[in-house]
């Protein structure tokens, strides 16, 4: 995959490496050629740029990767312009570090949904996270096991827990969680996951379900790719 990080400082610079450690191809910008200099042997391509310039954003290949990440520090006014800027270019996927209750509320009168917090979610807790096709989250417990929160794969949609056949995988599964919609404090409605309370072999699957599961890192990966 390709990702494009904006804000080379401890965690953006931490995430890139780590990505460019998992096999993909990373392009890390920052303003400052202090950072740029330091990364470039660690992550694949390194931009000296403003990301809040429209002009200098717009010679980035945004449209050409799969994630752009924000990763500015602690200027939430700048990280806010330049989301907005992603969003107005058309770009697949964003994620945006987030530093307050308030920042998460604006972007998300944006239509952003995908949020990051360094001090509550490592660097390379998120790198596994964008690894594997599909996740929406990931913990590593060990070198060879992960809890991973995905998606219901298309197939199993309307299906039932027990058509999963996770023994076959040696997977366990943990939970499922489901889908509703909140008003936020600007009148805003957002979507937020909430455990389904009842996890019988019967429950149903539905469209944006989400399947929390344990196991074995390739057992996983054969799983959703099945």
């Amino acid at each position: 995959m390709k990702f494009i990080i904006i804000g080379l400082g401890n965690f953006g610079a931490s995430l890139g490496g780590k990505l460019v450690e998992l096999g993909h191809e990373v392009i890390g910008v920052d303003a400052s050629m202090d950072r740029v200099e330091r990364w470039k042997n660690k992550i694949t391509h390194t931009i000296a740029l403003d990301a809040a310039n429209p002009e200098a954003l717009q010679s980035l290949p945004l449209l050409d990767v799969d994630v752009v990440i924000v990763a500015i520090g602690e200027l939430e006014g700048v990280i806010i312009m330049v989301a907005a800027l992603l969003k107005q270019a058309g770009v697949k996927r964003i994620i945006c570090r987030v530093v307050s209750p308030l920042q998460k509320t604006i972007l998300e009168t944006m239509s952003l949904h995908e949020f990051v917090y360094p001090e509550e979610s490592s660097a390379a807790r998120l790198a596994y996270r964008l690894d594997i096709k599909g996740v929406i989250d990931s913990h590593k417990v060990n070198d060879t096991h992960q809890i991973l929160e995905t998606n219901v794969p298309g197939r199993m949609v309307g299906r039932k827990v027990s058509d999963l056949d996770l023994h076959k995988y040696e997977l366990t599964l943990v939970a499922v969680t489901r889908m509703t919609e909140e008003k936020n404090v600007l009148g805003t409605r957002s979507k937020t996951r909430k455990t389904v309370c009842k996890l019988t072999p019967d429950l149903e699957l539905l469209d944006k379900d989400t399947l929390i599961l344990f196991g074995e890192v390739s057992a996983l990966e054969v799983f959703l790719e099945s």
